[in-house]
């Protein structure tokens, strides 16, 4: 999919990088079910590493711009119903994502204890079922009312600053 306005288009790559980590969770998981996986394996470290890099880094300043930049103007133009929803799941959806990369950090260093593979694996789930419902609401809705209310100045000024965060 590709979208004509590059703010939403930058949104989109974005959502297309995190189904990516998301997915490489959701794989591990499925390896591993409830048997603790060996975190010295390459495929586990990197599903890690990819976990506790990106989803909390990424969903922090992705959430972060599109509660500042985006829902303001939405609810400026009177429709606030949007953004109030995706904001209460970014709610949700930021300190689960922490509490992912956190225990994936700290299986990196330490491994999984078979407690903490069960926790993480329980969290991780409730993070892929989560983020794809999201990513889904935003790719449906959101990024196609951006390619019809964003005027071409307002447009690159949006883009150029989603940039400049990464």
């Amino acid at each position: 999919m590709s979208f004509a306005r590059r703010t939403a288009q930058l949104l989109h790559e974005d959502h297309q990088a995190t189904i990516a980590v998301v997915e490489g969770l959701e794989d591990l998981i499925a390896r591993a079910r409830s048997k603790t996986p060996d975190t010295s394996d390459p495929k586990v470290r990197k599903a890690l590493e990819n976990a506790s890099g990106t989803i909390e880094e990424e969903i922090g300043n992705h959430f972060s711009f599109e509660e500042q930049e985006l829902f303001t103007r939405l609810e400026e133009m009177g429709d606030v119903g949007i953004g109030e929803h995706l904001r209460s799941e970014h709610e949700v959806l930021l300190p689960l994502g922490r509490r992912v990369a956190d225990m994936a950090r700290s299986a990196l260093t330490e491994g999984f204890s078979d407690d903490g593979w069960s926790a993480f694996r329980q969290s991780a789930g409730e993070l892929i079922e989560r983020m794809f419902a999201h990513i889904q609401k935003e790719e449906m809705a959101l990024l196609p009312m951006l390619e019809e209310i964003l005027d071409d100045e307002t447009d690159m000024e949006l883009a150029t600053s989603y940039s400049e965060i990464y």
